[in-house]
């Protein structure tokens, strides 16, 4: 039964390096894209008056060094952005379940040195 457990723990621990060379292999960026409206400064504008009518932008946002960064995204970048942010999130998941999968082998092992004790006793 323990061997069985360890092929399962080995083959998950496969499929998880797996999936993080193909992650890496791109790519990866922390940070969230969201959505701002500001006012423009303009007079005349609608924005002055109406909050409903605030220009929108996309930007990137990331907290790092202690600062929150935003960056603001054009059109062109938005997808490939996307792309990325979406990468670094697999990528934290994978890592996720790589270390659950190392916990399950560590605590497999563990029990194993424990029956052997009783074992022996």
């Amino acid at each position: 039964m323990s061997t069985s457990r360890l092929q399962e723990i080995e083959r998950r621990r496969d499929h998880l390096l797996a999936r993080l060379r193909a992650l890496v292999g791109g790519p990866l960026m922390r940070g969230s894209i969201v959505e701002r409206t500001r006012r423009c400064g303009k007079a005349n504008c609608r924005c002055a008056t109406d909050a409903k009518a605030r220009h929108g932008g996309l930007y990137l946002s990331v907290h790092l060094d202690g600062a929150t960064e935003a960056v603001h995204l054009r059109p062109s970048d938005v997808e490939a952005v996307r792309d990325a942010v979406g990468r670094y999130e697999r990528l934290w998941e994978t890592l996720t379940e790589l270390t659950r999968c190392e916990l399950s082998e560590l605590r497999r092992a563990a029990g194993e040195r424990r029956r052997g004790r009783a074992r022996r006793a």
